[in-house]
């Protein structure tokens, strides 16, 4: 009886995880993590335009936050992005105020990303 709970069970989750996969557009779970398109209905590369705070943290490695602003850039999303290349269309409004958080363990070779979060306006000066 248990086995046959534990293969119908096994069934069950093969049978959802064949109709999620083969879904044109992905079911979101109930709290799990969703892609976004992160050019969709934009034509620009958005681009650093100002650091705003930097602050360190000894841990084991470093942790960074980095407040920075953004505008839009010169890049449109078609073309390859370059710094060197992407410059601000304007100077006088900021898109957004984001904030990275990066932890650096030299020893070990690993710099990570561990969060990344933007405040969300828009402003002029």
């Amino acid at each position: 009886m248990v086995s046959s709970t534990i293969a119908l069970h096994g069934v069950v989750v093969a049978t959802f995880a064949v109709i999620a996969c083969s879904a044109e557009e992905q079911i979101p779970v109930l709290g799990g993590w969703q892609k976004h398109n992160q050019v969709a209905n934009r034509e620009f590369f958005d681009t650093v335009l100002e650091i705003v705070d930097v602050e360190s943290q000894t841990v084991a490695g470093t942790n960074y936050r980095i407040k920075f602003k953004i505008t839009e850039s010169t890049c449109p999303i078609t073309a390859a992005y370059n710094k060197a290349t992407c410059l601000p269309k304007s100077r006088e409004t900021i898109k957004d105020v984001c904030t990275a958080a990066i932890t650096d363990v030299p020893w070990t070779k690993v710099r990570e990303l561990t969060s990344f979060t933007c405040e969300g306006s828009t402003v002029s000066h």
